[in-house]
């Protein structure tokens, strides 16, 4: 009887020996296949079917991936016979740095009974609850080792060479698709990090519109170095960043022509400028959209509030909101109000009485009339008829051209502009622009 059983026993062996060799590299094959073909984003899910697979294919009770985190050990996929795969939780750091060690070797380690892994390295009662044998094979992840595949058994057991090479060949597929899944989030990383400096630049291009329009709107010098300031700070930050993609050890050349188009779109945004500053001094029809002067108004007084707050000037707006629409450009006719309240400002500087400007506009006879009042000296009345000439100027820096540009603008629209002194104090410039006509 006894020679019967050992026979029997080496039967069964012979078979399931035949049976791995023979259903293992077709399963494996399989598997490889379908982790290719999976997207990024599931391949999570995949590699916990590929870990069940194998591990039911190897009679093994349990398999699990582990790689070292910051925080400690994780498994980032559990399988175990007969429950649900998925993944697991954290590990104390204190059970497997043993075997992490021997593992960061790169060797693969096999043991057929818990006598042949002492507990004192590994404390495998806390971990497997008792799970006697098993296949550790190291996990190389994005160049570093500090993984593991484990493949084991609730009992004693021999492992094949074939089941060995198994578990090897799984943990090979296993580190390609992790690497896929950490390359794709370093590549999301790398676009959002991008977005965020597209943002950052934005609002940087916007603070220096700003300040070179608070600052120095009315001469012809600084408006067309501010005005140039935000694509030319855009090229200095996209060449920064091209440079910065191709001094990589890898250099990512899809962001570095991305950050090179974006080069290629501030040029031409400069020669917009440009274009538009040529414009100025041309007597022809600009091209003209229906704009609402009341939204136009107040992204101007939002663009100039600090300078008001900063210099204690008091700005009182007297804008009906059923004024009608203009045909305008809308840059232009901005450029236009914010240099007439810069002026304002600058005139109430210095005053002992309260420092106010006042914006008002009202629509008469087809057109749309727009004030703004101050409570500075006035202007002198022999400079009323010469205030608009070119190169013209009563400050002590400027270059006379920003009015001139202004009434350019303002008759290039089919407008008038014209100034004089108020009744008690100060000056009024008073522009009017024709109206769009009611349907």
């Amino acid at each position: 009887m006894a020679m019967e059983r050992v026979g029997v026993g080496a039967i069964r062996s012979q078979a399931v020996k035949r049976r791995e060799t023979a259903t293992l590299a077709t399963l494996l094959l399989r598997i490889s296949a379908a982790l290719i073909r999976t997207p990024h984003h599931r391949l999570g899910g995949a590699i916990d079917g590929a870990i069940a697979e194998v591990g039911d294919a190897l009679g093994a009770d349990r398999a699990l991936v582990a790689r070292r985190e910051p925080d400690g050990i994780v498994q980032h996929h559990l399988w175990e016979h007969g429950r649900r795969n998925g993944s697991a939780g954290p590990v104390s750091s204190d059970l497997l740095p043993s075997i992490l060690g021997r593992l960061e070797g790169g060797r693969t380690l096999v043991w057929e009974s818990r006598d042949e892994f002492p507990l004192t390295a590994w404390r495998l009662e806390s971990l497997t609850e008792q799970l006697e044998s098993g296949i550790v094979v190291p996990l190389q992840v994005g160049g570093t080792r500090g993984g593991m595949l484990a493949v084991i058994a609730r009992a004693p057991r021999p492992w094949s060479a074939d089941a060995v090479e198994a578990a090897e060949r799984l943990a090979e597929m296993v580190a390609a698709a992790l690497d896929r899944i950490a390359n794709q989030s370093a590549v999301t990383r790398e676009q959002e990090g991008r977005r965020s400096a597209e943002a950052e630049s934005r609002v940087l291009r916007e603070h220096l519109a700003h300040a070179g329009r608070v600052s120095m709107l009315g001469e012809l010098a600084a408006s067309l170095a501010h005005e140039l300031n935000q694509p030319l700070t855009a090229i200095y930050t996209n060449v920064q960043a091209a440079e910065r993609f191709l001094d990589r050890k890898r250099p990512a050349l899809g962001e570095a022509l991305g950050a090179l188009h974006d080069l290629g779109q501030d040029c031409r945004r400069a020669g917009e400028v440009l274009g538009r500053l040529r414009q100025m001094f041309r007597r022809h029809e600009t091209e003209r959209v229906p704009l609402a002067v009341g939204p136009l108004i107040e992204h101007v007084l939002r663009l100039l509030y600090e300078d008001a707050v900063g210099r204690g000037v008091d700005v009182v707006l007297d804008v009906p909101r059923d004024l009608p629409l203009v045909n305008g450009d809308r840059v232009q006719l901005e450029q236009v109000v914010m240099n007439l309240l810069v002026n304002a400002f600058d005139a109430v500087m210095g005053m002992d009485r309260p420092r106010e400007v006042t914006l008002r506009a009202a629509a008469t006879d087809g057109f749309l009339g727009l004030s703004i009042l101050d409570t500075g000296p006035g202007i002198p009345p022999n400079d009323l008829d010469r205030i608009f000439e070119p190169f013209f100027t009563r400050k002590p820096n400027g270059m006379g051209m920003g009015l001139s540009i202004c009434r350019t603008i303002i008759e290039a629209h089919g407008g008038r502009i014209g100034a004089r002194n108020g009744r008690e104090r100060g000056s009024v410039f008073e522009l009017s622009l024709p109206a769009v006509k009611s349907q």
